[in-house]
């Protein structure tokens, strides 16, 4: 079923952190050689530190992974063919600075709207402990409510694929509900991986 919309698959490494290493790698390959909306979407990272302050964290928490990330933005407008964006992805220094940050905005955007998404957590848990528990340490694994929470607090529309690994049925969620997915990622075997298009396909190397 997914070979008709599908042409390619890239893997990421398993260790808690796929689905933010493979959002990020999948939105930053797609902008490239796109200046104005790399441009764009450097400004929404700049102004995503706001969102962490008012969450109560300290800027020297997040000062170095968030200029990390400006940086490796900085890098994909100049990198047109994406040789540059591939070797930072693998460099896991590199892109642990970015997981990171996405995972604190995550729980700066969780904890910001605590009231709303309060009732979507464990009952007896709050907001806040659940996001220190399951959204800002490095192992911990992506459900839906973290994928909701950055794909609204980046304005980064995706469309995730789940594959159930006993009979291989497809079921498709796009975040934010009703959007359109500018990148795409299966989800198989507690795992997600970034998706190709096949309406995609000559641009992918």
């Amino acid at each position: 079923e997914l070979r008709s919309s599908y042409c390619a698959v890239r893997q990421t490494c398993a260790d808690g952190s796929c689905f933010y290493r493979g959002m990020a790698y999948a939105y930053l390959e797609s902008l490239l050689g796109k200046r104005q909306e790399i441009l764009r979407f450097r400004e929404r990272v700049m102004k995503s530190s706001q969102e962490l302050l008012a969450a109560g964290f300290p800027q020297e928490m997040f000062e170095h992974c968030h200029d990390a990330f400006l940086s490796i933005i900085d890098m994909a407008e100049r990198d047109s063919s994406g040789t540059l964006l591939i070797r930072v992805f693998n460099y896991q220094l590199l892109s642990d600075n970015v997981v990171l940050y996405l995972r604190l905005i995550t729980s700066a955007f969780l904890r910001n709207r605590a009231d709303f998404y309060q009732p979507f957590v464990e009952e007896g848990l709050l907001v806040s402990d659940f996001c220190i528990q399951n959204v800002e340490p490095l192992s911990a694994v992506c459900d839906h409510l973290q994928i909701s929470a950055l794909t609204q607090a980046l304005a980064i529309p995706l469309q995730v694929e789940y594959v159930d690994s006993k009979d291989n049925a497809t079921n498709q969620h796009i975040f934010p509900e009703g959007a359109v997915p500018s990148i795409y990622l299966l989800y198989k075997q507690d795992h997600y991986a970034v998706l190709y298009r096949r309406s995609d396909q000559e641009a992918q190397p």
